[in-house]
């Protein structure tokens, strides 16, 4: 099921153009909070909220934790959320992205 976003703002719309810019492979949350230039604690509600919202699936990594190095949890748009997300920023960004990912800076192509 997937729902509509309550509340719409730059935040949620700067990590909404980060998965955009992603091209569909999987982000971890701190390559997420990089490329947003937002904060830890106001990237992971978002994340929160896409993920009840439908528009995010997240899986953990499949390696055990390391000292210093926990598993990290991935995100990647479904295709609603990938539609809502375009219509979103369209509507509200009509400029181009300034952001830009690399499959190395945190993605996974699966």
């Amino acid at each position: 099921m997937t729902g509509k976003p309550e509340r719409i703002t730059a935040p949620f719309l700067d990590v909404l153009e980060v998965f955009l810019a992603a091209i569909g492979d999987e982000l971890h949350g701190w390559a997420i909070i990089k490329a947003s230039s937002r904060g830890g604690p106001t990237v992971y509600k978002i994340l929160e909220r896409l993920e009840g919202m439908g528009w995010v699936t997240a899986r953990w990594e499949e390696r055990a934790s390391e000292p210093n190095r926990p598993r990290r949890r991935y995100y990647k748009l479904t295709g609603d959320g990938a539609a809502g997300a375009r219509e979103l920023i369209s509507a509200r960004r009509p400029r181009p992205s300034r952001i830009s990912i690399q499959p190395a800076f945190g993605g996974t192509h699966l």
